[in-house]
Formats: C-alpha cells, sequence, structure tokens
C-alpha cells in the first residue's frame, strides 16, 4: 500500500465517531419511551452509514485500486476514491460541528458540563486541523486550529440550544463549500 494511504486511514477517526454519537443519540431518543420515535431509526441509520458503510468503502475502493482488481473499473474507482478522501479531507470540519451539536442537543437535555461537550470539539478540532493541513501551505493548520478556539471562544458562553441551531446552519454551509468545492476540483483535474 502506498505510503501516503497511511495517513488517509487517520481520516476515518471523525466519521467513525460521528457514527458513534449518532447511536449514542439514537439510544437517548429510544430512552423512557415505550416505542421508539422515527428519528431514532434515523439516528441510527446515520450510525451505521458513518461507522461502517463508509470506512468500507473507503477500503473497498483502497483494495481495488492498489490490487487492480476491478481494470475495467479503474476510472470509476479512482473518482469514488477521490470523493471519499475530499469527503475526509474537506468533511473533517463539518463532521467535527455535527459531533458538537449532537452532543450539545444529547448532554444538554441531561444538563451535562459544557465542558463535556466543548473538550472532545477542540480535540477533534486540533486533530482534524494537523492531520488534514499536515503538509499545507500558508501554516493553513494553525489557522483551522485558530478557527476552532475562536468559534469556541465566542459559543461558550451561548446556552447549548442555540450553538445547536449556529452549528447546524454552519454545517449546511460547509457541506455546501465542501461538494461545490470538489465539483470545481474535479472539473480542473
Amino acid at each position: 500500500m502506498e505510503s501516503y494511504r497511511y495517513q488517509e486511514l487517520a481520516y476515518l477517526v471523525v466519521p467513525v465517531l460521528l457514527g458513534i454519537e449518532f447511536f449514542f443519540s439514537a439510544r437517548e431518543e429510544r430512552k423512557d419511551k415505550k416505542t421508539a420515535p422515527i428519528g431514532s431509526y434515523l439516528l441510527d441509520f446515520f450510525g451505521y452509514i458513518f461507522s461502517a458503510f463508509i470506512p468500507a468503502i473507503f477500503f473497498f475502493t483502497i483494495w481495488s485500486i492498489e490490487y487492480k482488481v476491478f481494470p475495467s473499473q479503474a476510472i470509476v474507482l479512482a473518482k469514488l476514491d477521490r470523493y471519499g478522501v475530499m469527503f475526509f479531507f474537506f468533511g473533517a470540519w463539518w463532521q467535527v460541528l455535527l459531533i458538537t451539536t449532537l452532543r450539545a442537543r444529547r448532554l444538554g437535555i441531561k444538563g451535562a458540563s459544557k465542558w463535556k461537550i466543548w473538550i472532545p470539539y477542540l480535540i477533534l478540532g486540533t486533530f482534524i486541523s494537523f492531520d488534514v493541513l499536515l503538509v499545507s501551505p500558508w501554516n493553513l493548520r494553525w489557522v483551522s486550529t485558530f478557527l476552532f478556539f475562536m468559534l469556541f471562544a465566542i459559543l461558550i458562553k451561548i446556552p447549548m440550544k442555540t450553538v445547536e441551531k449556529i452549528f447546524w446552519v454552519l454545517i449546511c454551509l460547509i457541506f455546501l463549500m465542501e461538494n461545490i468545492l470538489f465539483i470545481y476540483f474535479e472539473a480542473v483535474v
């Protein structure tokens, strides 16, 4: 396996944690209810998508490309691999925000400490800033880390319900920008 693939494997940390957070949120939705709400099934579905399906597709494309298993589908697999890397590469930002949003919703209901929500946000934000932007120009890893900490400093005093709403808007914007950027890169490359 090519050496750069090992760094790509580290990109899986955030989506797998997001999948686990979906499972925790689904369990919280079902708690103390006689019948499971439909939302809990949806949360479980996304949990399986992020913790199992996306990593499986990622490993499948790497294996297929590295060992030339499907030579007639090499172009399709290469595009799927590129989108997968872009999904993890640029998607890590909105996925960290989504983890924080789900934690804020789940732990806010319980009245847990804000630090149980913000500490994972800061750790994951720093992790992806240094992992994804490891060899980036213009000190972008420090800019990304600074943005995570700045957002934290702005939102620390705000109630968790408001933080949740703000993060939903940011998630949608970043997801949209990520896909527009990917389409642009795909057209250029």
